[in-house]
């Protein structure tokens, strides 16, 4: 007699599967081709404004558009196939059937991730012509790390405001802050800042506090690395480090979240 047992990672690979597919039919594939033609574009009329150092303006253009169209992108997505999930009550039903909640979020990261990664790899093939393969496999992997970090906390703001406007600001802003922490901390410790004054003193200490949680994304996908080939085995693991650790604080929060949802 077979075993009619299902291996807990069949519900994980299943759902994973669905809402990759999810990604073919709400025509993700022809916005990303246009997003990256666009940037083809701009890359060369950046080029054409130039009088020297015309491919490395090119390099820095489209490395810097393809980041934040990546990170738009996957963001988007993942709110809005969330949302419409829970005003379809799909969700109400995949959670009826006698699956872990567990299994449900990491089908669902899994199947964004590969989309993330598919995103990178489009990104990564267009980049072959403006810089090295080797600084265009470290963008890549810092890519599709950054990208990961914001699919689990879009995941996580979602689980925590159930609205698409409000997780998209809540998004917005934990990654800005992260993108521009560093840039702060050094303009509030700068010679024209105040000495020994309380506020600028209280500013100081939340932005320390702030940088000690949130992830370093102004060292990720450096468009540096394509212009000038300076990115290193340091970068990789950095990059690397900081996204496995990310992800997993931010997939606990998730599923700490998820798990107390009465739904």
């Amino acid at each position: 007699m077979k075993n009619r047992h299902l291996s807990p990672l069949q519900p994980i690979i299943t759902i994973a599967q669905i809402t990759a597919q999810e990604g073919i039919k709400t025509k993700l594939i022809p916005l990303v081709v246009v997003i990256l033609l666009f940037g083809v574009m701009l890359a060369s009329f950046a080029g054409t404004l130039s009088v020297v150092e015309a491919d490395a303006i090119k390099s820095a253009v489209i490395g810097s558009y393809l980041r934040i169209a990546g990170v738009l992108i996957i963001c988007l997505f993942v709110l809005n196939a969330q949302v419409r999930e829970l005003n379809d009550k799909g969700l109400d039903l995949v959670l009826a059937l006698p699956i872990p909640r567990s299994s449900y979020f990491f089908g669902k990261l899994a199947g964004f991730a590969s989309i993330a990664f598919f995103i990178t790899v489009l990104f990564c093939l267009v980049l072959l012509f403006y810089a090295s393969p080797q600084q265009v496999a470290l963008w890549g992997i810092s890519l599709f790390f950054e990208l990961l970090i914001v699919t689990t906390l879009s995941l996580l703001c979602l689980f925590t405001f159930n609205q698409l406007p409000a997780a998209f600001t809540a998004v917005f802003v934990v990654y800005l802050l992260s993108r521009v922490l560093t840039s702060l901390i050094l303009v509030g410790h700068g010679p024209i800042m105040p000495k020994y004054v309380i506020v600028n003193e209280l500013m100081n200490m939340v932005m320390a506090g702030l940088a000690f949680v949130l992830p370093a994304l102004d060292r990720f996908t450096n468009s540096e690395w394509l212009v000038y080939s300076t990115g290193t085995t340091a970068d990789l693991n950095f990059v690397v480090g900081q996204g496995v650790i990310y992800v997993t604080l931010l997939s606990a929060a998730a599923l700490l979240d998820f798990y107390r949802k009465n739904l």
